[in-house]
């Protein structure tokens, strides 16, 4: 928190009718663009999320397939697996189309919600 909040400086805004004003999230950038820190914070939060919840998928499914394997033809073993793994696919589109949806919200509100590799590296 402490990094977003040193981040922050005021940034005169024109609101079109010669009035200006100051945005509490922006950051002056060089050649007078502005950045947003509330763009950064939201995209640090989303790729977090996304990277937990894509190596929740990997270990449902994994312990899913072993679950399979292990089942031993027992037929009532073997459909919970199945369960067990089509969950994690599900839970792995959610993710996918939330991070989709996450993107066009951004695009209109004109935030850079989603820059997860400048937000990486």
């Amino acid at each position: 928190m402490k990094n977003i909040i040193s981040q922050v400086f005021a940034a005169d805004i024109d609101v079109g009718t010669g009035i200006t004003g100051t945005g509490p999230f922006q950051v002056v950038m060089d050649q007078g663009a502005t950045k947003t820190a509330l763009g950064d914070f939201l995209s640090n939060i989303i790729t977090t999320i996304t990277v937990v919840g894509g190596l929740a998928f990997v270990i449902y499914f994994f312990i899913g397939s072993l679950k399979w394997i292990t089942a031993g033809g027992d037929k009532t073993k073997v459909s919970e697996a199945q369960q067990q793994m089509t969950q994690a696919a599900i839970g792995l589109i959610a993710i996918v189309a939330s991070f989709f949806i996450v993107g066009i919200v951004g695009a209109v509100l004109g935030i850079d919600i989603l820059n997860p590799f400048e937000t990486l590296f």
